[in-house]
């Protein structure tokens, strides 16, 4: 192994030890956590390998910093993203996450704006570069912590000069929204992946730039097959279990 391996394993298993004991309840949620002297004496390493180690904590949701106050513990939520809402919900809702947590969330921030959207959600749209789309956008929080944002994309083309939607910022559901601007949504396509957080998103959920994010995409077609929008849910990481049902009985 060799001598960057060797200091990298020595951080990690920090890491590991610490978020052991925020889980087992040694550091209770919102407790502070020693200093990082207090924790290089206590681990017999340098303060370097323990500001690296906390690094992972906060990455991951088991640590939060507070500027000059230092780093607290923080219990990761478990809240259910179930990609497939309308499945009927599971007999075995016993997870190795707990199932997820259905929560009440509360929509903090909203804005409505226009211009060009990102390039992978203007290719779902069948738009070229000049087209632009209206992206309405809600904030979710629970206790005070964001934990979601939902952007909507709808082509400019969708939404008539006429409409009222062009300067109502009201949260709303896709179908809803879609259904307000004269539209017949039938079929959704989602798709989930994991990336690095952008700048706003990192505004936004109050994250470090070191976490994860969940990037969920529904695309809602017409009957014709053709796009009509793109609703774009990003989660953190140290929030969201992604969940949904499977019948095992003779389909595997």
């Amino acid at each position: 192994m060799t001598d960057a391996a060797s200091a990298q394993r020595v951080y990690v298993n920090i890491a590991d030890q610490l978020r052991s004991d925020i889980a087992e309840g040694h550091y209770e949620d919102g407790e502070r956590l020693p200093s990082e002297d207090e924790l290089a004496a206590k681990f017999k390493v340098a303060s370097r390998t323990i500001n690296r180690a906390v690094e992972l904590l906060k990455n991951d949701g088991h640590a939060v910093g507070r500027r000059g106050s230092g780093v607290y513990a923080q219990t990761p939520l478990a809240i259910k993203h179930n990609p497939f809402p309308g499945l009927q919900e599971p007999q075995c809702t016993v997870g190795a996450w707990g199932a997820g947590e259905l929560r009440a969330l509360d929509i903090d921030h909203v804005t409505l704006t226009s211009g060009q959207p990102p390039a992978a959600i203007a290719s779902a749209l069948g738009l070229d570069a000049e087209q632009a789309t209206f992206i309405w956008m809600a904030r979710h929080s629970t206790q005070g912590r964001p934990v979601k944002l939902t952007r909507t994309f709808v082509p400019a083309a969708l939404v008539p000069e006429d409409s009222a939607l062009r300067k109502d910022a009201t949260p709303r559901r896709l179908t809803t929204l879609l259904t307000d601007l004269g539209q017949s949504p039938a079929d959704g396509f989602v798709e989930t992946r994991g990336r690095s957080p952008l700048s706003e998103d990192c505004k936004l959920l109050q994250i470090p730039v070191g976490r994860f994010v969940l990037d969920s995409r529904l695309t809602a077609c017409d009957a014709q097959g053709r796009a009509l929008a793109v609703e774009q849910t990003v989660m953190d990481t140290a929030a969201y279990v992604v969940a949904h049902s499977v019948d095992l009985r003779g389909t595997w």
